[in-house]
């Protein structure tokens, strides 16, 4: 309002200006019915009174009041259409990430956001000489769970399951992410862990999954997990070197007769 702090009409403009900020901000994160009457309105209504107040401010004749109108109005519709192009493209990103970073199933992340945090990971834990643990776990006969009761059945306990490791996860440290890199395989990483600081959270989740009572239609359903743990050695030169050693460390478990946890 032509820098005159001391006018009274450019705090009018200031505080109405504020006013039209906040109502606004409201309905864009609101999913309220009718978006574009309600930002025509909120911004028609906002913008005469800001206009008749620059028109009152400058004396501006009411030809030019009206014809600033007109152009205003243009333009709110031209920016809608514009935000609305922003906000598709946006979501069609959303979607686009979390396809190709998730599991639809289970809801944690996939093999793709695996393979990219272990390589992270692994080259992190390498320079700085940090600690770097990692699990890798498979459902004990779980083809018998879907060839008995079908496949309905195993995806409920591939949900149960992965849902209960990540509630032990999250509620000891958000850093350590569970990831399903296979059918009923899944990875556990522990950023900064010794195999010794991962122990008891390995045990843990061991115990809650064995503990569940899934059930399903009219049947309980009770499974155990084998699992394999082992810690990123100095001599690995690539991910695939800690992630075989870790899968040996499976194997032995399962060989040895399943639902036990092979440490390094």
């Amino acid at each position: 309002m032509n820098g005159n702090v001391t006018a009274p009409l450019s705090w009018v403009f200031t505080l109405v200006f504020v006013g039209f900020y906040v109502v606004a901000y409201q309905h864009s994160i609101h999913l309220w019915r009718w978006p574009y009457p309600r930002y025509i309105l909120v911004a028609l209504s906002f913008g005469m009174v800001l206009w008749l107040l620059v028109k009152m401010r400058f004396h501006l004749p009411w030809v030019t009041y009206w014809i600033e109108m007109a152009d205003y109005a243009f333009l709110a519709t031209l920016m809608y259409g514009y935000f609305k192009i922003q906000d598709k493209d946006r979501r069609i990103k959303d979607r686009l990430f979390q396809s190709a970073n998730w599991d639809a199933l289970t809801h944690v992340q996939n093999y793709a956001a695996y393979d990219r945090a272990i390589g992270y990971h692994f080259s992190r834990s390498l320079i700085r000489h940090n600690n770097l643990t990692m699990a890798m776990f498979d459902i004990d006969h779980f083809k018998c769970v879907n060839d008995t009761y079908g496949h309905l059945a195993g995806d409920e306990v591939l949900k149960q399951v992965s849902s209960t490791v990540v509630d032990v996860l999250k509620a000891k440290d958000e850093q350590i992410v569970l990831y399903r890199t296979g059918g009923e395989e899944f990875n556990v990483i522990f950023p900064g862990y010794t195999v010794a600081q991962a122990q008891p959270l390995v045990q843990e989740f061991f115990d809650r999954v064995k503990a569940l009572r899934i059930p399903y239609n009219d049947v309980e359903l009770n499974v155990t997990i084998s699992v394999g743990v082992s810690s990123l050695h100095r001599t690995d030169h690539n991910p695939l070197d800690f992630y075989k050693r870790v899968d040996s460390h499976l194997y032995r478990s399962k060989k040895m007769g399943r639902q036990q946890i092979t440490l390094e």
